[in-house]
Formats: C-alpha cells, sequence, structure tokens
C-alpha cells in the first residue's frame, strides 16, 4: 500500500511537470510569434514610409514643374538676359514688404493703452502749435521709441486732434517748425475721417521740415471698440523715410543704359536709382511731374504690368511698368533702358512721342557717352497737377 502511494506521487510530479513544461513552451511560442508580428508590421510601416516619401517626392517636383511652366507662360514678355522683369518684380515685393511693415507698426502703437486714453486737450496751446514738449509725455515717449526703434520706416511720429489739428509732433523740433498746426486739409487725415481705416498719402511737402515725404496714418480708437463702435481719440501718423526707398532702387546692379525710378499716384518721384539725381526729398517742381505723361505710367496706375516704346527727346526708349500695392493707393515703378534693339517681342508698343527742352534734368546725369547711354531729358510739360486734376499739396 505504500509503495501504491509513493508511485501516485511521483507519477503525478511527473505530470506536474509535463504541464508546466507545455505551458512555458506555449508562452514561448506566443512570444515568439508575438514579436515576429511586431516585426512584420515594422517592416510594413518602414516600406509604406519609404513608398510614401517616392510617391510625395515625384510629386513635388511634378507640382514645380507645372507651377514653374505656369509662371513662364503668364510673362507677356519673353525674359531677358539681364532679367530686367525680375528686377521689378524683386523691387516691388522689396517695396511693399517695406510699406506694410511700417502699416503694422504703426497699426500696432495705435492699440497702445496709453496711446488710446483721452487727450489732454486743455494742453493744447496755438504758441506750442499743439501741447507743450513736457505735456503727455507718455505719448511723446512712445514716438521718441517708435523714432529710435526703426529709423529706417520713420522721419516723424505725428498725433492730430479729431479736428486735424497738431496735438504733438516728434522730434519736438519739427512741431516748433510747423508752418500751421491746423492739418485738416491734408489728404490722409481726410482719408481716415472717411474710412476709418490705415490710409498711405501721396508725396507732400512737409508743413515743419519743407521736404517732400508720404505720409502714413491710422484712427486711434478709444478702449471702448473700434470703428463706428468706438469713439475717435485721434489720427495717428508717421512720415516714411525716403531714404530707405532711395537705398533700395541704388543697391541694384543696373548697366549704364538703365535707371529705375519709384513714383507716387501723381507721378512725383519718390525713389531714384540714380544717386546723382535731384534728390527725392527736395521740394517739387514742373520738372517732377514729366513722368506722369509717359503712357507707361498711366498703364502702371491702372494696374498693368509690362512693357511699351516710348520716344523721348528723339531717342527709343523701352520702359518697364509695374505697379505697387501701396495700401490704398498704386505706386508705380519705371524701369528706362536706352537701346537701338527690336521691340517686336514686347507685349505692348506705344508710339509715344515727347520733345524735350535741351536743358532740362537728364534722365541720367553719369552717362559719359552722349551716343549710347541714358541721357534723355525729361519735359518740363505740366504744372504740378495730379491725375485727377487737384495741385500737388503744399503748405
Amino acid at each position: 500500500m505504500h509503495f501504491i502511494l509513493v508511485t501516485k506521487k511521483k507519477l503525478k510530479r511527473v505530470v506536474d511537470n509535463k504541464v508546466k513544461s507545455n505551458k512555458a513552451k506555449t508562452t514561448l511560442t506566443a512570444v515568439g510569434t508575438e514579436t515576429n508580428n511586431r516585426l512584420n508590421v515594422a517592416c510594413l510601416i518602414t516600406v509604406g514610409a519609404v513608398l510614401f516619401l517616392g510617391i510625395i517626392t515625384i510629386l513635388s517636383t511634378f507640382t514645380l514643374n507645372q507651377v514653374s511652366s505656369f509662371s513662364n507662360e503668364s510673362k507677356p514678355i519673353v525674359p531677358t538676359a539681364n532679367g530686367t522683369e525680375n528686377k521689378l518684380n524683386l523691387i516691388s515685393n522689396i517695396i511693399e514688404k517695406r510699406i506694410d511693415k511700417a502699416a503694422a507698426i504703426l497699426e500696432n502703437t495705435s492699440k497702445l493703452p496709453d496711446m488710446r486714453a483721452p487727450l489732454l486737450l486743455g494742453q493744447f496751446s496755438p504758441l506750442s502749435k499743439g501741447i507743450p514738449e513736457n505735456a503727455d509725455l507718455n505719448r511723446r515717449q512712445i514716438g521718441q521709441k517708435i523714432l529710435s526703434k526703426y529709423p529706417e520706416e520713420f522721419v516723424a511720429f505725428l498725433l492730430q486732434m479729431p479736428n486735424g489739428s497738431v496735438y504733438l509732433l516728434e522730434p519736438f523740433a519739427r512741431q516748433q517748425n510747423l508752418s500751421t498746426y491746423d492739418l485738416s486739409h491734408r489728404d490722409y487725415y481726410k482719408g481716415v475721417i472717411n474710412t476709418n481705416h490705415i490710409f498711405l498719402s501721396n508725396v507732400i511737402t512737409s508743413a515743419s521740415s519743407g521736404r517732400n515725404q508720404a505720409q502714413l496714418a491710422v484712427p486711434v480708437f478709444s478702449q471702448a471698440g473700434t470703428g463706428q463702435n468706438g469713439t475717435l481719440v485721434g489720427i495717428l501718423s508717421a512720415g516714411l523715410n525716403f531714404k530707405t526707398y532711395n537705398k533700395i532702387l541704388q543697391s541694384l546692379n543696373l548697366t549704364g543704359q538703365e535707371r529705375v525710378v519709384l513714383l507716387d499716384s501723381n507721378g512725383t518721384k519718390i525713389a531714384d536709382s540714380d544717386a546723382k539725381q535731384k534728390s527725392s526729398l527736395l521740394k517739387s517742381t514742373t520738372r517732377d511731374v514729366s513722368f506722369r505723361k509717359l503712357q507707361s505710367f498711366g498703364n502702371a496706375i491702372r494696374g498693368q504690368t509690362g512693357a511699351i516704346l516710348e520716344t523721348i527727346n528723339g531717342s527709343n526708349f523701352k520702359i518697364e511698368y509695374k505697379p505697387v500695392k501701396a495700401i490704398q493707393n498704386n505706386w508705380v515703378l519705371l524701369l528706362f533702358q536706352n537701346t537701338g534693339a527690336s521691340y517686336s517681342s514686347l507685349s505692348q508698343t506705344g508710339n509715344a512721342t515727347i520733345n524735350v527742352p535741351i536743358n532740362e534734368t537728364t534722365l541720367n546725369s553719369n552717362s559719359t557717352n552722349k551716343s549710347s547711354t541714358l541721357n534723355s531729358t525729361l519735359p518740363e510739360l505740366l504744372p504740378p497737377q495730379s491725375v485727377n486734376g487737384s495741385n500737388v499739396p503744399k503748405i
């Protein structure tokens, strides 16, 4: 009997060990199967990713080629060897971004709490042509910081009352030099009052410096809201720095037969690639409005981009033109080329002829070879009137 019990116990241990061994094998098999499955999934993911990247690369290349093809097809003029069309596109983009940057700075400044606070109207003094230098220092310091931080963008910081009178002007020396504190006649003031939006003036003669500048203006509203839902606190504006735009044009790699000018919508010069020409900062004269008689200028003002053959002082000029989006307005870029080449490939051909007095301002005064370089003169055609017949603003 004892023998039988021992034998049963041994048999049970053998069976238990067998069961445990089988369970271990089963576990190992399951683990191995799961590991293999994971490896297979990882391989599939890797292969799929490689195939996906390959397809994306092919599609991207195809898309880029298509875009390039469309861009080439949309150009009205066959690109020339010196890439003048690209020059105008490049300049236009740079100038538009510069204007947009200035607009963003001014709009953000107009929303500062100190700018939106009520004006200290009781501090206004006709003798100071605004508030005194030591009044409303918070706003004055904002103006000083803007001019100090962005000297390439702005030359002056002006805040007007809702009626158009000067509240403060920085630098204060400019406020002291004002010929009048009533600037309600300015186009930028009227533009903001009429639209409640940002507005960029044409070239004006500064009432504080006597120099040409364009004024960028924005409305300033109280904390209560904006537009018609808020109270108009004043009109904030800043004079754009024309020296920056001259530097942009004068940094171009132009030949001796090329000249680029930037004009406002009245045809008044803002910047010039020829540093020897009369500065665009100086007060406008009747000679400065000659650009507006060019057909190329008129086309660009209407939003067109292209090239045209025009005759100036008996010489043929290829003039490429492009509008520049300047807030609500169009500025104009003109690229002059004096060449005897055929213009049959141009998308548009003009036959304008302008007779020029021989002693007027030259298109390119630094030309040395008068028989082949850009030396034809601009005409003195009109008094300084805008395209719609209004006088160029002057004080």
